[in-house]
């Protein structure tokens, strides 16, 4: 089962910001840097919402993506 981290209100507000249902990845197959591996190699952005994750760096980090993946 998906436990939200770093807990629910702030998982589903990051989740939000990402982009919601239409972008998200979720696999017990292969591992966080399996996936942020293949994003760096397709040239896609990755987020990852997990225990360290707060509001003020997801935004941050969303609005330094949103100039480097232009």
């Amino acid at each position: 089962m998906w436990k939200p981290l770093p807990d629910f209100e702030t998982a589903c507000t990051a989740w939000i910001l990402a982009g919601g249902a239409h972008h998200t990845c979720y696999s017990e197959n292969v591992s966080v840097e399996q996936m942020e591996d293949f994003a760096e190699i397709a040239g896609i952005e990755s987020l990852v919402i997990n225990e360290e994750t707060t509001l003020r760096n997801f935004k941050n980090t969303i609005h330094t993506n949103e100039a480097y993946y232009r």
